[in-house]
């Protein structure tokens, strides 16, 4: 048998009246002696409000009276009885428990951490992949657009310099055997940029003057556009907008919605011209362009040389590429070697 003292409310009225409740596995009994209530009522049609810490604990009775008591453990017992808030029981034993509180919180920092850190990175990779090319066409054409309008101009290259610059990249879209683009290669001039390369995610590359008046041989130039196809190749520019729009977008496209990366174009070439690259694609985009200089059995030199002069002779701009994080052109170039290393002793 459990007893305990309470309020009565009959539902009709806000006045409190001071009640005693008995109840057994199978009923639940009040006393109210001020009204000279005595009511006997199935356990089974009483609904038990679910236990919020150390607060008052409600009972609503079928016809629409409501009781409250301060005593939390007769209340538990009497979830017990009627098999009420099972679910709810284990939650309060948590949040009644400073130790236990100070843990879950902990543990949900780690879990929100480990998810940022190693889960939407994958997640990005798997939906960039999977992405539709006329989806990346769109948010291409409307980053350019951007870009086009606040920070680029048209180029002042000459004709003849731009076919052979066009020539050379061929050449090397050629050789890396790489039909999963459309790659292409435009010109455009730029006093904010300065000497600079970035690719979009439908594999367009641009290139601008200033690099191109900036670099003293071909080669140069040649490892700055592999490098630039490593980010259209492993979809750097698409997993980046893809982690950077939020979780919501991934649960979006994960839940079979791929058409939601379509609905928010609108805001996504912002992102991706104003977002920079992680230093892990920084890297894989650099290990791209040394494989195929080590393949070709060229020196990478040119490379670490224009790479140096960027930062040294124009420090006011960005660097070898827009969507870069800067400044790591020193950690580049040692890697580049690395990687080079590594090649030649497979």
């Amino acid at each position: 048998m459990i007893e305990f003292q309470g309020i009565y409310f009959d539902g009709r009225r806000s006045t409190p009246y001071p009640a005693l409740f008995t109840s057994d596995e199978r009923y639940l009994r009040i006393q109210v002696k001020e009204k000279g209530i005595e009511q006997k009522i199935p356990l089974r049609s009483c609904k038990i409000d679910p236990p919020l810490g150390k607060t008052n604990r409600t009972i609503r009775l079928p016809d629409g009276a409501v009781c409250e008591t301060g005593d939390t453990d007769a209340l538990a017992a009497l979830d017990a009885l009627g098999r009420h808030n099972r679910g709810m029981r284990i939650v309060n034993f948590f949040e009644s428990r400073w130790k236990m509180v100070v843990f879950s919180l902990a543990g949900l920092i780690l879990f929100v951490w480990l998810f940022k850190v190693y889960a939407i990175p994958y997640l990005a990779k798997e939906i960039a992949y999977a992405t539709p090319p006329a989806v990346a066409d769109q948010l291409s054409h409307h980053t350019m657009k951007i870009l086009d309008h606040n920070v680029l101009k048209s180029s002042a290259l000459g004709t003849k310099r731009i076919s052979e610059l066009r020539a050379l990249f061929t050449a090397l879209i050629q050789d890396l055997d790489a039909e999963d683009f459309d790659y292409r290669l435009v010109f455009r001039k730029s006093p904010v940029f300065g000497p600079n390369a970035f690719a979009m995610p439908n594999g367009q590359i641009v290139m601008t003057d200033e690099l191109v008046r900036l670099s003293e041989n071909e080669r140069e130039l040649e490892g700055i556009l592999l490098h630039e196809i490593g980010h259209v190749h492993e979809r750097h520019g698409l997993r980046m907008v893809i982690q950077d729009a939020g979780v919501f977008l991934i649960v979006a496209v994960l839940l079979g919605d791929l058409t939601e990366i379509s609905s928010t174009a609108a805001s996504l070439p912002t992102i991706l011209a104003r977002s920079d690259y992680s230093r892990d694609f920084e890297r894989a985009a650099d290990q791209f362009a040394a494989r195929f200089f080590v393949r070709k059995g060229w020196n990478i030199k040119p490379m670490q040389d224009i790479l140096k002069r960027i930062t040294k002779d124009m420090p006011g701009f960005p660097g070898e590429s827009v969507l870069s994080t800067h400044p790591i052109t020193a950690e580049r170039i040692e890697y580049l070697a690395t990687v080079v290393g590594e090649q030649e002793l497979k």
